[in-house]
């Protein structure tokens, strides 16, 4: 199926951001939290809380989580893919990395950086909290070997490990988050159920290490176009508490591996350099939108999947995708502890250039299939054009535009450049003596 944009004259606001985000009302938990999670807001532009509540609090049936099971077998058979080399091109592949899902990497970095922060042998289980109920809806756990996943299993919404009770406190699994205010104990808790449930599960791997993960559906799960704003986003909901003042992190481990409790302590703009420097080596992706979850909404959910269409497309065709370097550099939100309310809502972006699909000479559906671009954080142009785009897709379905071994000749020439300008500088250097 080829998705086409909707025409710019469908791409209107009904109101601006900081009008959307007054009409959430205020029963909603997370209300307090969704200045950090911008792409929440770019939905309530164009929809009414009604339309959008049934996203957030009645939705995410079993249907979907296995659909989204089925993204995780395709993940399996991806990383098989690698390991038996069928991916020649590593450096140019970008996958699903899978801690967490919704981040992408280099399939030549997946099982260096994976082992890096997470040791050889670990399992985590991500468990999905509804916004308005704040009760646990769904969970996944994987397990990784040497970096590459080798296990998972899932917990869907009527699943009879959500009623499991906790041996001290008597709460079920699901209520934990409900009954316990501070995610980090609440994750704690919730840890000490879901480990003896792994153990059960998987015996032979009852040495390895074990976090677990809370996120909330709505304002937890959605992330940017860009790696570098996915990656940012991930800084600012872990961070919500130590950086900005509110009550505690949007999600989190628990507990926080090492280097990755080290690297949360670093400034925004130097998160999204060491991160993306693992993930892609500092390369700009727009990142890869499972049409899978799309057609499926698609069929089942019409009308829901009109607003989805109108968000993408708002946000190629109107917003454009913010370049690496002005992700580092915007200015955040304001929140003010004390009054308990923000001061200010938007995310201010250095202005410059943008990335918008049809500069790129690509369809609408080519640019939702991801995009990896030549382009880092160091990187200063004036316009981004097909020139850039060193591959589109994700995974096995990957197209290079690239000829082979053109970095390799790119960096030669950079070689050959150095080599030149130190030649004429000794040049220069000689006549003025």
């Amino acid at each position: 199926m080829q998705i086409e944009a909707l025409d710019d004259s469908e791409l209107k606001p009904k109101r601006t951001i900081t009008e959307a985000y007054k009409i959430i009302p205020d029963n909603v938990y997370t209300k307090k939290w969704v200045p950090l999670a911008p792409l929440t807001l770019y939905d309530l532009q164009f929809n009414d809380w009604r339309e959008y509540r049934t996203l957030v609090a009645e939705r995410f049936d079993e249907s979907e989580a296995r659909i989204f099971q089925k993204r995780m077998e395709d993940g399996f058979d991806l990383e098989k893919a690698l390991q038996e080399g069928q991916i020649k091109r590593k450096s140019e592949t970008m996958v699903y990395w899978g801690y967490p899902p919704n981040l992408t990497i280099r399939a030549d970095l997946h099982s260096s950086s994976s082992v890096m922060i997470y040791g050889p042998s670990h399992d985590i289980s991500f468990l999905g909290v509804n916004d308005v109920t704040r009760e646990i809806r769904s969970g996944f756990n994987i397990h990784m070997e040497e970096g590459y996943p080798v296990d998972y299993w899932f917990m869907f919404p009527n699943d009879e490990y959500l009623d499991r009770r906790h041996m001290k406190l008597g709460y079920k699994l699901k209520e934990i988050p409900k009954r316990i205010d501070d995610l980090s104990i609440a994750a704690s808790r919730v840890r000490d159920i879901m480990l003896d449930l792994r153990n059960e599960r998987n015996p032979q791997w009852a040495n390895s290490s074990y976090q677990v993960s809370l996120f909330f559906l709505m304002v937890g799960g959605a992330k940017g176009f860009s790696n570098y704003d996915a990656i940012g986003q991930t800084y600012d909901g872990v961070n919500a508490q130590n950086k900005y003042g509110l009550p505690h992190s949007l999600f989190l481990y628990e507990p926080w591996p090492p280097m990755l409790n080290t690297m949360f302590a670093l400034t925004r703009s130097q998160w999204c350099q060491s991160i993306s420097r693992m993930l892609s080596m500092n390369q700009l992706y727009m990142q890869h939108l499972d049409k899978t979850l799309i057609d499926y909404g698609k069929k089942h959910y019409p009308d829901e999947y009109y607003r989805s269409l109108r968000n993408m497309s708002y946000r190629l065709k109107v917003l454009g995708v913010p370049l690496p370097w002005q992700t580092m550099e915007c200015i955040p939100p304001e929140y003010d502890p004390v009054r308990g309310e923000w001061k200010t809502i938007e995310w201010k972006y250095p202005k410059g250039p943008r990335v918008f699909y049809e500069d790129l000479d690509l369809s609408f559906d080519e640019a939702i299939s991801g995009i990896l671009f030549n382009i880092t954080h160091r990187s200063k142009v004036e316009k981004v054009t097909r020139d850039h785009i060193i591959s589109l897709g994700h995974g096995l379905d990957t197209k290079y535009l690239k000829p082979e071994g053109w970095a390799e000749e790119e960096k030669r020439k950079r070689r050959l450049r150095r080599k030149v300008k130190k030649i004429r500088k000794v040049i220069k250097f000689k006549k003025d003596d």
